[in-house]
């Protein structure tokens, strides 16, 4: 019987590399590939894809093969729409919830981007600057929210990772915004905190 934690290694596996476009979009696919790649059995490989087709994340066409889906702009610009409303009222709740240790913890991760735009490490960077918004979810109480949202907002994660990569992006900027928003939850300043969350949020989809 397929054990619950080897099927969840190997969709989470296979999600992060839709995400990252190490399985692009429209690439052709198969169970006996991705067990080399991912070291994982063709079992929890096969639940897995499953699990990716019903949220139309891989697609298969007869006599044809598996395919990586194109992204889905409408999915994502939906998905923003959810996130920014949500995390708006998060960061308000934030500035009552945020304490010395959890300031700490989002300094630590803003200094963790920096340190990946330095490095010109642009997955490091995206990586942490998905971790600063899970802790202010976690801050706030709402990590069940977050959960929620990482389930269904793969498509704007998608586009999100595309558009990190673009050598026109200032990365710098979005980190200037992580600071500006940070010192509004250390001077517990909800109508701040909920205009810069807006301002950066609407951002992803520039």
């Amino acid at each position: 019987m397929l054990t619950t934690s080897l099927l969840k290694q190997a969709y989470q596996a296979i999600r992060k590399k839709i995400i990252y476009s190490d399985l692009e979009p429209g690439r052709k696919i198969s169970e006996k590939g991705l067990e080399e790649m991912l070291n994982i059995g063709r079992t929890p490989i096969r639940e897995a894809l499953i699990q990716l087709r019903q949220q139309e994340l891989v697609y298969t066409i007869p006599q044809s093969g598996t395919y990586i889906s194109l992204i889905d702009l409408a999915s994502a610009k939906n998905a923003r729409f959810v996130r920014e409303h949500l995390e708006r009222q998060v960061m308000i709740e934030c500035c009552a919830k945020l304490t010395r240790e959890t300031q700490k913890i989002l300094e630590t991760l803003i200094e963790e981007q920096e340190k990946a735009v330095n490095a010109k490490d642009r997955r490091s960077f995206f990586h942490n600057d998905n971790l600063f918004h899970k802790a202010c979810f976690e801050i706030a109480g709402r990590q069940e929210v977050w959960n929620w949202l990482d389930d269904h907002n793969i498509h704007l994660e998608r586009f999100r990772w595309l558009r990190v990569t673009t050598e026109d992006l200032n990365l710098k900027i979005l980190i200037s915004q992580h600071y500006r928003l940070l010192e509004a939850l250390i001077n517990k300043d909800p109508e701040e905190a909920n205009f810069l969350t807006a301002a950066h949020l609407h951002m992803m989809l520039d």
